[in-house]
């Protein structure tokens, strides 16, 4: 260890022993005292039976206890025990200097209740401070900030980190315990990098959040408050910037996210949801009071922030917990237990990111984003719908078609042109100028052809083929221009451009309506609101009216999340197990009781026309089966004039 406290690893871990012991015996007795006097300071949480889960008067502000524990335990070992150490018991002690403003905003604000606006500002004036201080966070991935960008991302970081434990402080037990979750792995990623003084202060942070845990536990005797979760968020947020500045990877940025991966990911969701807006009535299962908003106000730019300003202050029961708790029957120790171990799983692969140098930066990256990005596909089921339900009925208006094929399309198209050329060279020098005859041709030929003039939101397949015609009519006129300026021995440049400037050009098209109907198809899993299941459906006949009956169900919000496509029934045996119109088919006529009872079918649309036996041979299953028959076919009917 650093300075003169430690020699041997012996002495190491009886001195941790030592010092986490009498942190937890110090938060526990400062805890109990707390019980007995945050009722006589008026400090009560009364349940509201809207946000809050409890159902009796609970003492809110025990984080005080923690809070006089951890501040009691670090000011005498760094100030009188590592005396003559060095710089870094000063700086340890440096980092408890902000408190001075987060404490009486956690008191205060627990007795009387603040607005989010005012604790915003005091937040940012702690966070200001730590910078202040030194506890900056200057180089992200090995790219170093300027001083001004430096500040603003510190004072981003630790206002984050304050808020997302604020904002998981829903559950008994469940902040302070991921607190010392992510105070373990912190210090075991500081004691790595050789940071000695401060795996010793997280230490004695995570015994003190141990001491609280006794009494927090479900049934907790007491809430910690915002001053607690205050604390835990601040702590937690500088620890990761120390951690940062002195791990060994660029890629050490990740590590304390991972670390607190839990709270980061709890509030990117509870933003990304407000920014979305209010979940549908299927998937938000609790009963929200929603203010009335002004319809042209939320039609303008303007209106739309001040709405989102709005959100981002108000509170739901759509945080992980309450998922879980929902999922669980309200069954706390089971929501406690399953988000203990997602921390933890967390945790350990931001310790594993640690070990990995530098060389290895985009193994980090893809470990840390692959991490987030399996967690959020598994939790963030409300958020994805509400994400491509708005951008779809944005997608639908006649406005979203201009921009897209007015500004959005052709600058998408000219980067990904110039990107396949510089990718097809392979290291052969074009220059600025032969590039932009490329580009120039191919965005001509698009310009004066079908492609802008179409509203992809309402596209048809034939507009597909149109697009890919127009493309590559440009890549043989760019290569035809190579012959005027009698260019000859670059020829596989174009053809390997296509490819990859087509490709890339139709996901674009592509890309919102396939992800659209993912999500459609991911929510017809989801349990309803009033608790009822998809109903699962299958189609006799591979037919147009197949096709029309499962694009009406994708437009459809409400039938999309009641009914489910399973597949098709075929009356023509060279369909069986291939997939028509997206859908696969699941077999022929005399397979139709196999597949009703294996698939649990329970409602079968038939889209052409039937004989009598095949009409009689689906009555009878529905019968046994007890499932719903209808029939769907297009009738044109004639209006009258007069």
């Amino acid at each position: 260890m650093e300075g003169i406290l430690f020699d041997t690893p012996a002495s190491t871990l009886m001195g941790l022993a030592t010092l986490a012991c009498a942190t937890i015996a110090l938060s526990m007795v400062l805890t109990r005292l707390m019980l007995w006097l945050l009722p006589r300071w008026g400090m009560m949480d009364k349940p509201d039976f809207k946000r809050h889960i409890h159902k009796r008067a609970v003492p809110r502000g025990g984080g005080l206890g923690m809070l006089l524990a951890f501040t009691g335990v670090s000011t005498a070992f760094f100030g009188l025990l590592c005396r003559g150490c060095g710089n870094a018991p000063a700086e340890m002690q440096r980092l408890l200097v902000p408190l001075v403003i987060l404490l009486p905003l956690g008191l205060v604000d627990d007795r009387f209740g603040l607005s989010a606006r005012t604790k915003f500002i005091f937040q940012m004036l702690a966070a200001l401070l730590a910078w202040w201080l030194g506890f900056r966070m200057n180089s992200c991935f090995g790219a170093h900030f300027p001083s001004w960008l430096g500040c603003l991302v510190t004072v981003f970081w630790i206002v984050a980190f304050i808020n997302a434990f604020n904002m998981i402080d829903g559950v008994d037990g469940l902040a302070s315990g991921i607190g010392f979750i992510s105070a373990v792995c912190l210090a075991i990623t500081a004691f790595v990098n050789k940071h000695s003084y401060l795996g010793m202060l997280l230490v004695i942070f995570g015994s003190s959040l141990l001491g609280f845990l006794y009494y927090n536990w479900h049934p907790a005797r007491l809430f910690m408050g915002d001053t607690g979760s205050m604390f835990i968020g601040y702590i937690l947020a500088v620890s990761g910037l120390c951690i940062s500045a002195r791990a060994i990877s660029v890629a050490s940025i990740g590590i304390p996210l991972l670390a607190c991966g839990l709270p980061v990911l709890d509030i990117f969701l509870a933003v990304w949801r407000r920014i979305v807006g209010t979940p549908p009535s299927s998937l938000n299962t609790a009963e929200e009071e929603q203010e009335p908003a002004d319809a042209a106000a939320q039609s303008s730019l303007l209106g739309r922030l001040v709405s989102l300003a709005g959100r981002l202050g108000t509170a739901d029961q759509s945080h992980i917990h309450h998922r879980l708790l929902r999922h669980f029957h309200n069954n706390q120790r089971k929501t406690i237990y399953s988000l203990y171990a997602l921390a933890l799983g967390m945790g350990i692969v931001g310790i594993v990111c640690s070990f990995l140098p530098n060389r290895n930066l985009l193994l980090a990256l893809v470990v840390i984003i692959g991490t987030f990005s399996f967690i959020i596909n598994r939790l963030a089921f409300i958020e994805l719908w509400n994400t491509t339900e708005t951008l779809y009925h944005g997608f639908q208006s006649a406005h979203t078609g201009l921009l897209f094929s007015y500004v959005i399309n052709p600058i998408w198209d000219l980067v990904c042109i110039l990107a396949a050329y510089h990718v097809a060279a392979r290291g052969y020098p074009l220059g600025a100028f032969t590039m932009l005859r490329y580009a120039g041709i191919l965005m001509i030929v698009l310009c004066c052809s079908r492609p802008y003039r179409v509203f992809w939101n309402f596209a048809a397949s034939d507009d597909y083929y149109h697009l890919g015609c127009a493309l590559l009519f440009g890549f043989l006129l760019a290569r035809g221009s190579d012959l005027f300026f009698r260019i000859s021995h670059i020829n596989r440049i174009h053809s390997y451009a296509a490819g990859v400037a087509i490709t890339l050009i139709l996901m674009e098209r592509l890309f919102l309506h396939y992800f659209r109907n993912a999500q459609i198809r991911r929510h017809a899993n989801v349990s309803l609101a009033d608790g009822a299941k998809p109903v699962l459906t299958l189609i006799v006949g591979v037919t147009p009216m197949a096709r029309l009956y499962r694009n009406l169900l994708a437009s459809d919000m409400e039938r999309a999340a009641r009914e489910e496509i399973v597949g098709i029934v075929a009356l023509d045996r060279h369909f069986v197990h291939s997939y028509c119109y997206g859908m696969r088919v699941l077999g022929y006529m005399d397979d139709l009781e196999y597949i009703v009872e294996h698939y649990k079918i329970g409602k079968i649309v038939v889209t052409r026309n039937l004989s009598e036996t095949e009409i009689q041979l689906l009555r009878g299953n529905c019968r046994k089966f007890k499932a719903i028959l209808t029939s769907f076919s297009c009738q044109e009917t004639t209006m009258e004039i007069e």
